[in-house]
C-alpha cells in the first residue's frame, strides 16, 4: 500500500463531506414536494333507498321506493342572523341605505336662476372686489379697548370691568416658604 500524503487526505475529506452535503439537500428538498390530491378520496354519489311502510297506512301489496341521490360536494348555505324573528326587539341598523341622489339633466346645469338642487338663485351681479370699500364698524357712542373711566376699564365682549391692578406676591431672600429653594432670577 502506498502511503497517502496529508493533501490527498483532506481533498478526499472534503469530497466526501460534499458528496453528503449533496445527499442531504436531496433528501431535505424531497420531504418538502406537495404532493396533489387523488381524485379517488372523494365518495362517488350513492343511492338510498326509503323502504319504510306506515303500518297505518294500506297502499296495497308493496310499498314504492324513492331514490334519493346525496352529492358529497354540496356547498352548505351561510347561516343567517334571524335574531330579529326570534325576539320583539327592531332591528337595529348601523347607518341607513346609501342611495345616489339623481343625476341633474343638462338644463338644470346650464341654468343660472337656480341651484342644480331646484333652489332659486337671486339675481347676484359681479362686484369688482378691489373696488369695495368696508363700511366703518366704529361708532361715536362706543369706547375704544383699554379706555379707562371711573376706575374702570373697557374691555371689548366684557364691557367696563373695575381693574383690579394686577396681584402678584415677593418671594424674600429666605425663597419658596415650602421648599427654602430661591425663586426668580439670582445674580
Amino acid at each position: 500500500m502506498k502511503n497517502i500524503t496529508d493533501k490527498t487526505k483532506k481533498w478526499l475529506t472534503i469530497a466526501g463531506l460534499g458528496i453528503v452535503c449533496v445527499v442531504l439537500v436531496i433528501a431535505i428538498s424531497s420531504q418538502f414536494k406537495t404532493q396533489t390530491p387523488v381524485d379517488d378520496d372523494i365518495a362517488p354519489p350513492t343511492a338510498v333507498t326509503d323502504n319504510k311502510v306506515n303500518p297505518g297506512i294500506d297502499t296495497g301489496d308493496k310499498a314504492e321506493e324513492k331514490e334519493v341521490v346525496i352529492q358529497a360536494n354540496e356547498s352548505v348555505a351561510a347561516p343567517t342572523d334571524d335574531t330579529a324573528a326570534k325576539t320583539d326587539q327592531p332591528v337595529q341598523n348601523l347607518q341607513p341605505e346609501v342611495t345616489k341622489p339623481a343625476a341633474p339633466t343638462e338644463s338644470q346645469k346650464i341654468d343660472k336662476t337656480q341651484k342644480p338642487n331646484g333652489e332659486k338663485v337671486d339675481n347676484v351681479k359681479a362686484v369688482d372686489h378691489d373696488s369695495v370699500k368696508r363700511p366703518n364698524t366704529t361708532q361715536s357712542g362706543e369706547p375704544q379697548g383699554g379706555e379707562k373711566k371711573d376706575g374702570k376699564v373697557y374691555l371689548p365682549g366684557f364691557g367696563w370691568v373695575t381693574e383690579t391692578g394686577g396681584s402678584g406676591t415677593t418671594v424674600g431672600e429666605q425663597g419658596d416658604e415650602l421648599t427654602g429653594n430661591k425663586v426668580g432670577t439670582m445674580d
